[in-house]
């Protein structure tokens, strides 16, 4: 090259780099070798010394409860009153081809009698078998299926919960002789939920591992990168398990199981993604001329505002779950934030330090060629020219990505929401087998029934009112059948289960005919509460206080409670990522349309997610947690990919022309973030391995969110619209380039070391 000439990319931003950022970067290469392996020693000790976070027992059903529950106070008023319960979240469902016979029941009363007859037992667990009453089980002829409530210890954890449930299921196979017989119901589908996650995680982390190993080697053309990643991921991976699992055990933090294979695919992306940003830049600094310690300090000096900003954005994001006022959203963002924060700190120190130490040998066997003067070769590929496109023709290009993403967004219009515990399960477990034969014989919502108490002094004497109200129930759209006071035996001989002893109160069990923890059963129930005011005029009843209660009540309110914590969470979110992109980019209109853009793909990315799961597949919904995690953590990736691309526009623009500087730096950006999207997407995409219906929503969320803000937003979009708005700061990049072109020529980078 001939003196005089710059390089790409040369001297802007300089003045800069030689602040603090600057200064951090030589630090970090200065201490390269006491870096490497205090990070080492830091990953085995945390191993060694503290508690894993992956390997703890998943979070208690309650943390799925309303922080106030108007339902669960229902419930325990009303088992004061009767002076024993009626609803239960663990079931024992027997079944048989042809109907139980009389003798067979006589044999589960008696078995049942025994269990409840042993103190022992009896101080563990309760059974109640379905339509219980004095005789019924001796006396009536069964139908195929025997459905059991047990009441369980709550104060036994859920796995001590779920064995003296299997024990019991045993002793009534046993004495019925049934040959299918299975324990269902909210808690053993939680806890096989989390038996099923910790199972198959190791998949995930393996098939994450292959790709991610697969991307580097081919991307780069070398061994030693991959390696870099691995290692990388290891020592962040295991500082973070542990340093949650301390967390978790010291503060009594408790970490929901369905963020354990989220915050590893986010570990294994970002990190990977900020080694291919460190990585490309060192190798285009060798190709400039740049030495190998130079280039590495170079480029931690470009990076370290950059990656910093982004994990800052992404922690800030996660964390503004905590506002959400849903105990199960609130447990999600600590850990993620902890995750990213751990990550983005290995990734500052650990990666320039092995690049300092190991330098060209990690791109063995790829060489780095001096790059000459003119137009990069990728300015000239299939990337240049679309993104030249884009800088050229914004007006057609923001359109056409403005009607994609609008399409994708159009099925948010038939979102709904739902916690299908039992029905996201692989159809091999027990607990799907359970509710699947309960829900064939009398209808899915006898896993988790509704009831209905009414209150008044003297309502239990009112037994042809109470009746007809019964009646009046069962003929509802949606309700498979209703137990109520109608069973119960004459006053001569109080039983307290549907009329309580002094008769001042009187409770119905109505069994929806849909899963009670789905939207078509909240549906359901929405309608039965508002024909019930009208049922009870017409049988003389409107004077009784009403409660309703159950898993579908308790399901309603923890959506209404999602809504609104989406309602403080987004503009929260929002707030934090529009203020770092601020600072970072010194722009007020900036950070309006790059936040802007990632809204839209989150619409879309949600909106194709109900297309599919709701639509194509049939679910009937999403499960609760799904639309609002996808949208805080595709907000907070997108902003970090906005960081990467938009800066570097931002540095070219300061020696050229808007437009040409939107295709210089979007191409040669492009490459990097592509690969960064793609590795990010599909780390992602491996949580789908879980062959749990929540995770498998989230993974295809978030991987199809990632690939359209990899492929569409940063590709066309965010070039068109910077194109389009420019800046914010006009004067002051014409200002820099009148400064740089009056400043004497600088020696090529070729002949500095």
């Amino acid at each position: 090259m001939a003196d005089g000439e710059t390089f790409p990319n040369e001297g802007a931003g300089r003045g800069g780099r030689r602040g603090a950022a600057g200064l951090l970067a030589r630090l970090i290469v200065a201490l390269r070798f006491l870096i490497v392996p205090a990070w080492i020693v830091a990953a085995v000790l945390a191993t060694v010394h503290l508690p894993s976070i992956f390997g703890s027992e998943a979070s208690e059903l309650g943390s799925l409860l309303p922080r106030s529950s108007e339902a669960v106070e229902v419930e325990e008023r009303a088992i004061e009153t009767f002076g024993v319960p009626l609803l239960s979240r663990t079931m024992v469902v027997a079944s048989q081809p042809g109907d139980f016979s009389t003798k067979q029941g006589a044999a589960a009363a008696r078995f049942i009698a025994a269990v409840d007859e042993t103190p022992e037992r009896r101080a563990r667990l309760r059974a109640v078998p379905l339509l219980d009453a004095p005789g019924v089980l001796e006396s009536k002829r069964l139908g195929s299926t025997l459905i059991v409530y047990l009441y369980i210890d709550p104060n036994l954890t859920e796995t001590e919960q779920v064995e003296a449930a299997s024990v019991f299921a045993k002793g009534l196979a046993r004495a019925t002789g049934a040959p299918a017989v299975h324990v269902t119901g909210a808690i053993p589908a939680t806890s096989a939920e989390t038996r099923i996650a910790n199972d198959d995680l190791l998949w995930v982390e393996l098939a994450t591992i292959v790709l991610v190993v697969a991307i580097l080697a081919l991307y780069f053309r070398s061994v030693g990168i991959p390696l870099l990643g691995l290692g990388t991921v290891a020592i962040a991976y295991q500082l973070a398990d542990h340093v949650l699992g301390w967390a978790s055990e010291r503060y009594g933090i408790s970490i929901p199981r369905e963020v354990d294979p989220v915050i590893v695919a986010l570990l294994f992306g970002i990190l990977t993604d900020y080694l291919v940003f460190f990585a490309s830049d060192y190798r285009r600094h060798l190709g400039e001329g740049l030495g190998s310690c130079a280039a590495v300090t170079e480029v931690t000096a470009e990076l370290l505002p950059v990656i910093a900003t982004a994990a800052l954005m992404i922690a800030g994001a996660t964390l503004t779950l905590l506002l959400s006022g849903v105990r199960f959203l609130s447990a999600f963002g600590p850990g993620m934030a902890v995750a990213v924060l751990i990550g983005a700190a290995v990734a500052l120190t650990f990666v320039p330090a092995m690049l300092a130490i190991f330098g060209r040998f990690l791109l063995w066997p790829s060489a780095t060629r001096p790059e000459t003067a003119g137009t990069h070769p990728r300015e000239r590929g299939a990337r240049g020219h679309l993104v030249g496109f884009a800088a050229h023709h914004p007006v057609l290009v923001a359109g056409f990505c403005l009607i994609v993403l609008g399409a994708g967004a159009s099925g948010l219009r038939q979102l709904e929401i739902g916690n299908p515990i039992i029905r996201g399960l692989p159809t091999s477990t027990e607990a799907r087998q359970g509710f699947e034969a309960a829900a064939a014989a009398v209808g899915p919502g006898v896993v988790g029934p509704t009831m209905v108490v009414l209150e008044e002094p003297g309502i239990g004497g009112e037994r042809d009112e109470l009746a007809g109200l019964q009646l009046d129930l069962e003929e509802l759209d949606g309700v498979a059948g209703v137990i109520g006071p109608a069973m119960e035996p004459a006053p001569s001989r109080p039983y307290g289960v549907l009329v309580s002893p002094d008769q001042g109160a009187a409770r119905y069990v109505v069994v929806l005919g849909a899963d009670p923890d789905g939207a078509a059963g909240t549906a359901t129930l929405t309608d039965v509460e508002a024909e019930l005011p009208a049922l009870l005029e017409r049988h003389g009843l409107g004077d009784a206080e009403v409660g309703i209660t159950g898993d579908t009540t308790i399901a309603a309110e923890l959506n209404e409670d999602t809504w609104h914590a989406f309602e403080r969470v987004a503009p929260a979110a929002l707030l934090v990522l529009f203020v770092l992109l601020a600072l970072l980019l010194h722009s007020r209109t900036a950070p309006l349309y790059l936040v802007g853009v990632s809204v839209l793909v989150v619409a879309a990315a949600l909106g194709l997610t109900v297309y599919v799961f709701q639509g194509l597949l049939g679910y009937g919904e999403l499960a609760f947690f799904v639309p609002i995690a996808t949208a805080i953590l595709l907000l907070a990736l997108g902003a970090d990919y906005n960081v990467f691309l938009v800066s570097r526009i931002w540095t070219e623009a300061e020696r050229q022309d808007l437009r040409p500087a939107i295709r210089t730096a979007g191409s040669r950006a492009a490459g990097a973030i592509a690969v960064a999207g793609m590795i990010l997407a599909l780390s992602f995409a491996a949580v789908a391995l879980i062959p749990i219906q929540s995770f498998r929503e989230l993974a295809f969320a978030l991987a199809v969110g990632l690939l359209l803000d990899t492929l569409l937003a940063r590709t066309l979009l965010i070039p068109a619209l910077v194109s389009l708005v420019g800046r914010g700061r006009p004067d002051e990049a014409e200002q820099v380039r009148r400064e740089r072109s009056q400043a004497p020529p600088r020696r090529p980078r070729a002949a500095r070391r």
